[in-house]
Parts: structure tokens; C-alpha cells; sequence
């Protein structure tokens, strides 16, 4: 069996939302735990993780769309990227 790139895109997409599916239910099941007293670890847990949810679906929107779009993509995150570093570096 040949596994080409595009099978292996898709496998490493699948498990990155495996993970996160089972994150988000740890994350879930701990707010539910926590009841109604303030839990902000746990509110920072689930907002990290919904966080993630949204890198997976554009990063999955981006290669859904064509090379195009994902050169696009990884152009905006990589000018996001620059401004961060310059904004670190003494003046």
C-alpha cells in the first residue's frame, strides 16, 4: 500500500483532532468538576485548546483551498512572526 502526501495530510489531521476532541473533553469535564466556583487555570485550559481548534480548521481551510492559499497563509503567519521578533529586539 502507498501512502502518498495528501493520505498522510489527512492521517496527521485526523490525529491532531483526536487529540484535541479528547482535550476539549478533559477541559470539559474538568469546568463541570470545577462547578460554579471561578477556575480560571481551567478557563485558560479550555481557551488554549479552543485556540488550537481554530489553527487546525484554518491551517485545514488553507490546504483544502490549493497551494495558493496556503503560501498565502503561511506568508500572513510568517509577517506576524516578523513583527513579534522585531517588537522584542532593543532599539
Amino acid at each position: 500500500m502507498i501512502v502518498d502526501n495528501l493520505d498522510k495530510t489527512y492521517l496527521l489531521f485526523g490525529i491532531f483532532a483526536g487529540i484535541l476532541v479528547f482535550a476539549s473533553s478533559v477541559g470539559f469535564i474538568l469546568k463541570q468538576k470545577a462547578g460554579h466556583q471561578p477556575a480560571p487555570v481551567i478557563d485558560n485550559l479550555n481557551a488554549r485548546i479552543n485556540a488550537w481548534w481554530v489553527m487546525l480548521i484554518v491551517i485545514g481551510a488553507a490546504i483544502l483551498l490549493g497551494q495558493t492559499a496556503f503560501i498565502i497563509l503561511f506568508g500572513i503567519i510568517s509577517l506576524f512572526a516578523l513583527r513579534e521578533f522585531t517588537s522584542l529586539l532593543p532599539t
